[in-house]
């Protein structure tokens, strides 16, 4: 196994790797040295990263960030070390901050990052349920039966099957506390899970009707960051209350966001 404390001294005593690109290529350089008989082809493999872009960043021929999910593949892979708070602290410097940044919750979260259940969920209705399943009040079979018929107590017996998940009590949880998903998932599972919001059952009495907001408009980069401070200081404020103790039930709530731009550019192109 790589020795991630020593690569991790290298790279804070070392200014040259001052880059999440050159950052990974001292992780990968230093995992072969250490593992003469892979390749990147069996990595590729193994952590589901493309061969081409694992040559790219050796080659340091990478000119944007590699994404959340590139980095995490290769990090779980090279540490066989699924949670993403502990490879934060393995890895100080450059790639550490880049996933502090891109994703925050996960050094404040005792969350997993596996290749495996991430290829896995990219069935709708098997994510559907590993997310039911993860919740405290896990799922029941019968809930499954109710929302995804036939096709979903397959997918249902197919995870416990893998061990994904696991049957206690009358009822499935993940075998996981807590998973991140890969971000090239992302926007499928946001559809996937938008199609349970209800704007029909909107009750004028209730203090619990859910919430749907629609916002946009054209802003300045100051109040682009402006919104994004705002919106990561609420989300630790909401992560904290979902996931206290005392705060668990029976109703399995969403909350869904994204903040992106109505165009085929980033924010930091304009």
């Amino acid at each position: 196994m790589i020795d991630t404390q020593r690569a991790g001294k290298k790279i804070c005593e070392n200014s040259a790797f001052d880059s999440v690109v050159e950052h990974l290529k001292f992780v990968i350089s230093t995992y072969l040295e250490e593992k003469p008989h892979m390749s990147l082809g069996a990595i590729s493999k193994k952590c589901s990263v493309s061969e081409p872009t694992l040559r790219r960043i050796m080659k340091g021929q990478i000119k944007t960030f590699p994404t959340v999910t590139t980095v995490l593949d290769i990090l779980t892979y090279v540490t066989n070390e699924k949670k993403t708070s502990k490879i934060i602290s393995l890895y100080p410097g450059p790639i550490a901050d880049f996933l502090k940044e891109m994703a925050p919750y996960v050094e404040d979260t005792q969350t997993d990052y596996s290749v495996e259940i991430n290829q896995e969920l990219k069935q709708p209705v098997k994510y559907l349920i590993y997310k039911l399943a993860s919740n405290s009040a896990g799922v029941t079979r019968q809930k499954v039966s109710d929302l995804f018929g036939a096709h979903g107590l397959k997918s249902l017996d197919s995870l416990q099957d893998k061990a994904y998940i696991e049957e206690r009590a009358g009822k499935y949880f993940s075998t996981s506390k807590s998973f991140t998903s890969s971000h090239e998932n992302f926007v499928e599972n946001f559809k996937t899970v938008s199609e349970f919001l209800k704007p029909d059952k909107l009750s004028p009495r209730s203090r619990l009707n859910p919430l749907f907001r629609n916002f946009s408009n054209s802003v300045s980069p100051e109040a682009f960051e402006e919104i994004l401070k705002l919106q990561k200081k609420t989300m630790a404020r909401i992560a904290q209350i979902m996931t206290n103790e005392e705060n668990q039930g029976e109703i399995p709530l969403f909350l869904l966001l994204a903040i992106d731009t109505l165009d085929t550019k980033p924010p930091s192109e304009f």
